[in-house]
């Protein structure tokens, strides 16, 4: 990525075309991952990879638009910060939406050379009373 603001459009891409290298190639090996689903934390991209590709793999017919809402980006020469929402829509065959959520997610890169590297990254969504015990796991 030349630009911070490439991950965006790079990162809608390559899920909707399903294409898990694409997607992880805008990562860096060292990347640190707080996730919403199963272990909720990887520590770098070795780890994470399986876990993109099974997700990728298992949608079948489908496919996933995802659009991106009230980013903000920050940067300096060689370290970048983004955050906003993130809109993940699965889309049936014949252009029927499935299901759909709306996450926060926050970015962060580092400037590797010319090119930016996601080194951090972080999904979630807010957490009410009602659903706190299940979510620490009480």
């Amino acid at each position: 990525m030349k630009d911070i603001e490439d991950f965006f459009i790079a990162y809608k891409n390559a899920v909707w075309q399903k294409n898990a290298a694409e997607l992880l190639s805008l990562y860096d090996e060292n990347v640190v991952s707080f996730d919403m689903w199963d272990r909720g934390y990887y520590k770098n991209l070795q780890e994470w990879s399986p876990e993109i590709e099974d997700w990728l793999d298992s949608l079948a017919d489908e496919k996933v638009k995802v659009d991106f809402e009230m980013v903000v980006t920050h940067a300096s020469e060689t370290v970048g910060f983004a955050s906003g929402l993130i809109r993940f829509r699965a889309i049936s065959s014949d252009g029927t939406v499935l299901r759909g959520m709306k996450n926060r997610i926050s970015v962060g890169f580092s400037k590797f050379g010319t090119k930016w590297k996601v080194v951090h990254q972080h999904i979630s969504a807010p957490v009410t009373s009602e659903n706190l015990m299940a979510v620490l796991n009480l």
